[in-house]
């Protein structure tokens, strides 16, 4: 058979995918160098990645990262939290917002939306903020404060607003979190809700003449707690927060007040505070019912087997608990001969998904898990690769690991934290984000994968009239590429699967492409949301 009866195969089977896709992994920011303001882009962990206006943001911690002055660093002005973003799916991570110094991580990256004032009316629009938080210890006046840092998208500048100061010690007990927006069911008033170690329950009102956009109110709502509060969260119309063994949730009024609606203390009352107890607090739809369930991960101390339950309401201002799986196992079924002695994860919310292959909505998680047995890598005893698992409508679960199977050779990764949907017009991917120190240095581990799914439609490939012409087609050598009005867009060649072959910018309006390195097969050249199909001889 020649070469165009292959080609004329080929293009019959093509017609009958509808759509062509691959799934990639690519590595989009590796801590440790510079962007293009030579600010210094390092970290130990990505925290949280966000998705807002358009554009992609993650925050960054120094924890254990020997940049930073507490661990061996020389210089004070790097090594500090900071807030990176990403401006398109091709371009280069940038410096977004410095936390300065003794903010060690900006521990909270989320958007939220304001749609009250802070005297209970209607906003004309709504207002939707990027809101980061953290905590920064004075060594010298032995004060530790509290504050929410809010992006102003106008002029990209961060106003501040201070959410609570105390003595020392630091640390877990100024731990914050996880902020929440919650309408109060009797007053009408909007807060802003945050968890602050071990502090409490703090809320704020929307001020849009404070550069902050919030003006908190410094004594906790509710408080002090035993252990530091990791999640807070609104199912069916009432908000709740958990604190170690507890979920607790909000009786609403004027004068509110918080009882407890579920306790776990009967799967063991040690509770390691480092570690947490209930993690990755998350509303999703309640299979058994027409209202909300709660999916948490139990992570109560150095035993934890990653153990996640679904909390659906019993009716009676309780929850029955479903035990959905146990990490430890599943794990275990994945790493052949491995034996799993602790696992922890959610990090963050479990993170509702639309899989763009099979149009499932499924839910992310991210853990980390000490292994041995099996011979698989490992980084301080800890799997040295990052494992997520994916949780379908059905409550199963399946494991899968970040950028594919780690090898001796490969970096460690460790642990997944977070993961977003790619922001981004032009691709269909998913981002994650991760890496854990374990109080181990961790100079310039923070990382961040995406997961391209490569999606082509047949339809774009028939029917949309392009702005650009390829010749010759088929081609050999050297592809001539003729645009009516495409200069510093950029372009990506992909094969018949959809793996990413080529890519680059539009400098002119006639380009030559080098091509003579593609083995002889068809491929496909998107620009913008044109795509053109051709042949390599």
């Amino acid at each position: 058979m020649n070469f165009k009866n292959q080609v004329l195969i080929l293009i019959l089977v093509t017609s009958t995918l509808s759509p062509i896709n691959a799934q990639t992994w690519n590595r989009s920011f590796s801590a440790g160098g510079y962007d293009v303001n030579k600010k210094f882009l390092g970290g130990s962990e990505v925290l949280q990645l966000v998705k807002h206006k358009g554009l992609l943001f993650a925050s960054i911690g120094y924890w254990e990262d020997e940049n930073n002055i507490w661990y061996g660093g020389s210089n004070s002005n790097i090594g500090w939290g900071q807030i990176n973003r990403l401006d398109n799916p091709f371009g280069d991570w940038q410096e977004d917002f410095f936390l300065a110094a003794n903010y060690l991580r900006p521990e909270v990256l989320k958007q939220i939306i304001f749609t009250k004032d802070q005297f209970g009316n209607s906003l004309s629009a709504p207002d939707t903020v990027l809101i980061c938080a953290g905590y920064s210890p004075n060594y010298i006046t032995r004060q530790v404060k509290v504050k929410s840092f809010v992006r102003n998208d106008i002029n990209g500048k961060w106003g501040e607003s201070q959410i609570f100061q105390g003595g020392f010690p630091d640390g877990e007990n100024y731990s914050i979190r996880d902020i929440e927006m919650y309408i109060d069911q009797e007053t009408g008033l909007e807060y802003v809700f945050a968890t602050v170690g071990v502090q409490g329950i703090f809320k704020g009102k929307y001020d849009p003449s404070n550069p902050g956009k919030i003006d908190w109110i410094t004594t906790a709502e509710f408080g002090p707690l035993s252990i530091r509060s990791l999640g807070i969260e609104v199912a069916n119309g009432a908000l709740y927060f958990s604190s170690g063994s507890r979920l607790y949730r909000r009786i609403d009024g004027v004068l509110p007040n918080y009882v407890t609606d579920h306790d776990f203390s009967d799967l063991g009352d040690k509770i390691n505070s480092a570690v947490g107890g209930i993690r990755g607090l998350t509303t999703l739809d309640n299979p058994s019912d027409n209202n909300q369930a709660l999916l948490l991960m139990w992570c109560p101390n150095g035993q934890s087997q990653g153990v996640i339950y679904r909390l659906e309401p019993d009716g009676v201002d309780g929850f029955d608990r479903i035990n959905e799986t146990q990490l430890s196992s599943l794990i275990e079924s994945y790493l052949k001969g491995s034996n799993i002695s602790y696992v922890l994860g959610a990090y963050n919310e479990f993170y509702k998904y639309i899989d763009p292959i099979s149009n499932n909505t499924t839910h992310i998680v991210g853990f980390e898990a000490n292994v041995s047995g099996g011979g698989h890598p490992t980084w301080n005893s800890y799997y040295k690769g990052a494992m997520f698992a994916k949780r379908d409508l059905n409550g199963q679960y399946s494991i899968e690991e970040i950028n594919g199977i780690i090898t001796e050779s490969d970096a460690a990764l460790v642990a997944s934290r977070c993961y977003v949907s790619s922001p981004f017009q032009s691709e269909k991917a998913i981002y994650f984000g991760g890496f854990d120190p374990n109080r181990y240095v961790s100079t310039n581990k923070a990382w961040v994968f995406k997961k391209d799914f490569n999606l082509i439609s047949v339809q774009e490939l028939t029917n949309e009239e392009p702005d650009f012409m390829l010749f010759p087609n088929p081609v050999n050598n050297v592809l001539y590429v003729k645009s009516k009005d495409l200069i510093g867009y950029e372009f990506l060649i992909l094969n018949l699967l959809g793996d990413l072959v080529m890519t680059g910018n539009f400098k002119d309006q006639n380009e030559t492409f080098d091509v003579s390195s593609l083995p002889p097969n068809i491929y496909f050249i998107k620009v913008a949301n044109k795509i053109m199909k051709f042949i390599k001889i």
